[in-house]
């Protein structure tokens, strides 16, 4: 659904699958103001990331006759390893 393509996809497409969050403190100091998205985000939370800044780990994938095939290696995504490899 959220794929913005107009056909379907066929065996040697190749595609990224980058998943991301970036904190943005101007933005959240106006939504906590704004009283917005209270149900899905725990500001207080939130304020100890805000020097984080952000982070995406992307993947390139082809798809195949049965499913899809990550390209290249594979990369960290568990969040030891990401926080492992974030700290050199």
């Amino acid at each position: 659904k959220s794929l913005r393509l107009a056909r379907k996809l066929e065996p040697g497409f190749v595609l990224t699958v980058e998943p991301g969050i970036y904190i943005i403190p101007q933005l959240i100091d106006r939504w906590r103001a704004e009283g917005r998205f209270t149900e899905f985000v725990d500001y207080d939370a939130v304020d100890k990331l805000r020097d984080f800044g952000g982070i995406r780990i992307e993947d390139d994938v082809v798809v195949t006759e049965s499913g899809c095939r990550v390209l290249g290696p594979a990369i960290p995504k568990e969040i030891d390893e990401v926080e492992g490899l974030a700290r050199g």
